[in-house]
């Protein structure tokens, strides 16, 4: 059998990880550009629907009118839609995304990086639209904790309807 240098374990390990392929490396120079090509689409009417799984779930449909979130629906489990009303709606936008992704580099820098000591090694990987620069997709991966995090845009409609539809009664009605 064919000795390995020590670094091809942990080169594996990494490549195995789930969730942490594709995409590229969230720095804040790739998030700024990806950022740079969203605003210089000039977005301002759009309609996204988005998933995030981890610490925590949920599956949301938000509407943007003239650059400001008016409404944002939890889709429920079988499809049913519910008002929701955080206290950071413009979090649930395009924008928003992008600020989740700008802290969560933010905290490569912290004393204990997503609760765990410095050096623990984290991944951040993001998904650009090649198009529009929004994220697509974005994952983390915190080696040794279950503390992964992933975000997938399902849907973003750059055309909508002038008017925010009301929310489904159950999936038949989208």
């Amino acid at each position: 059998m064919r000795d390995f240098p020590p670094i091809v374990g942990p080169v594996l390990l990494l490549l195995a990880l789930p969730g942490c392929g594709g995409g590229v490396t969230a720095t804040v120079d790739s998030v700024k550009a990806a950022e740079a090509k969203w605003k210089a689409a000039g977005l301002r009417n759009y309609d996204l629907e988005w998933a995030n799984s981890g610490m925590g779930t949920g599956h949301y449909r938000v509407f943007v009118r003239n650059g400001e979130v008016k409404a944002i629906y939890s889709v429920l489990p079988g499809g049913r839609e519910v008002v929701a009303k955080p206290g950071a709606p413009r979090m649930y936008s395009v924008d928003g995304l992008f600020t989740t992704i700008k802290d969560e580099i933010a905290q490569l820098d912290q004393p204990s990086p997503f609760g765990q000591p410095k050096g623990t090694t984290a991944i951040l990987k993001f998904t650009p639209d090649p198009d529009l620069g929004y994220p697509k997709g974005y994952r983390r991966d915190v080696l040794g904790t279950p503390k992964g995090v992933s975000i997938d845009v399902l849907k973003l409609d750059r055309d909508p309807p002038p008017a925010v539809p009301p929310p489904a009664a159950d999936p038949a009605s989208r």
